[in-house]
């Protein structure tokens, strides 16, 4: 419940100090608030205990009571576990120096170590299977040979003569061819024309199939020359993609290094900051003179410090000093400003609580 009050307040609040135990921060962080954790402010400054006492209907004196058990119940708890979860706010670690580490759970990662960078696939080749060429039948030419008829006399007078009762027409005279057969193999191409008496009929070849078969030799010649040239530049081609993609990965990874390191710089320099702030202050306090609005004076040095737990258990910021006449002084509050310093004064009067200014 207690971490609950703590979110509630680091909503409106830059810093809240949790008593005796250490103060919860908020930073900016690339334009977002993120909640760092000092274990050296450990005072009450009363913020926690007010807005406790306000939530719950309570006294101070309960809140205080309260907030005491549940640091005692964190410190067992690291003590034991070195770990101690808070729902609202994230987890508190010990380190190997007994010191107290946090740890916002948005930012706790899910496995241990940074993510690996995706690995881009390697480019594949696919082989486009080269369709078989159809087998053209091919037929042997056919040799037709023409039989040569036997010339006729030619009559004496240059009338024709009549003709033969029974017999047919004669026909028209024909030039004297050779009397030799030619011989013709199967497969001989027929000789050009006028050159011999043979004539050849050659079959014509369907145009569909022709121009099919040149489709097909073209995109086999096409795919032939793609693959040759994918076989002899693969090197300049897929090993400069290998290398740029080497380079992207071992890139990535220098960030994410990078990154981390600096995190952790930011961190470090927190921690420092804090302590300096916090050495700085308590040596300002400490030469500073300030308005002490004095709540009791005593001999006995260990009953002012328990004076002064009373008072702090009651919200006051109370102080113990020794006055140069030997007594021990016990302050509800003290203030650098006079004017502020009067101001509380008339409040605690106003209370009815006998009080005094010394300035020291």
């Amino acid at each position: 419940m207690i971490e609950k009050y703590i979110a509630e307040l680091l909503e409106t609040n830059n810093r809240v100090i949790v008593p005796d135990f250490g103060a919860f921060m908020v930073k900016m962080d690339a334009g977002k608030r993120a909640v760092t954790f000092n274990d050296f402010l450990k005072y009450n400054d009363g913020l926690l205990v007010n807005h406790m006492a306000t939530k719950e209907k309570i006294s101070k004196d309960d809140a205080f009571k309260k907030i005491r058990e549940f640091v005692k119940e964190l410190q067992g708890t690291l003590k034991t576990t070195q770990k101690y979860n808070l729902p609202a706010l994230g987890t508190l670690t010990k380190d190997e120096r007994g010191g107290v580490r946090f740890v916002a759970g948005e930012d706790v990662p899910a496995t241990e170590g940074a993510s690996k960078a995706e690995v881009a696939s390697e480019p594949q080749v696919t082989e486009t299977p080269q369709p078989e060429a159809p087998k053209a039948d091919v037929e042997s030419p056919k040799v037709e040979t023409k039989t040569e008829e036997k010339p006729q006399a030619k009559p004496a007078s240059g009338g024709t003569p009549p003709p033969t009762p029974g017999a047919k027409p004669a026909q028209p005279a024909q030039p004297a061819q050779s009397q030799a057969k030619p011989t013709v193999k199967p497969g001989t191409p027929p000789p050009p024309p006028g050159k011999g008496s043979v004539s050849v009929t050659k079959k014509p070849e369907p145009k569909g199939n022709m121009t099919t078969i040149l489709i097909v030799v073209g995109v086999v010649v096409v795919l032939g020359v793609l693959g040759g040239l994918m076989y002899l530049n693969y090197d300049d081609w897929f090993g400069k993609a290998e290398k740029e993609r080497l380079a992207l990965e071992a890139k990535r990874e220098q960030m994410k290094q990078d990154s981390t390191a600096q995190v952790e710089k930011m961190r470090q320099d927190s921690i420092r900051l804090a302590e300096e702030e916090a050495a700085r202050q308590a040596e300002i306090l400490k030469n500073q003179k300030k308005y002490y609005l004095v709540a009791g004076s005593f001999k006995v040095e260990k009953n002012a410090h328990r004076f002064a737990e009373q008072l702090k258990s009651q919200g006051y910021n109370s102080e113990v000093f020794m006055e140069s006449r030997g007594f021990w002084r016990v302050s509800y509050s003290s203030f650098i400003e006079r004017k502020e310093a009067f101001a509380e004064y008339q409040k605690l009067k106003q209370k009815e609580i006998q009080v005094w200014v010394i300035r020291h």
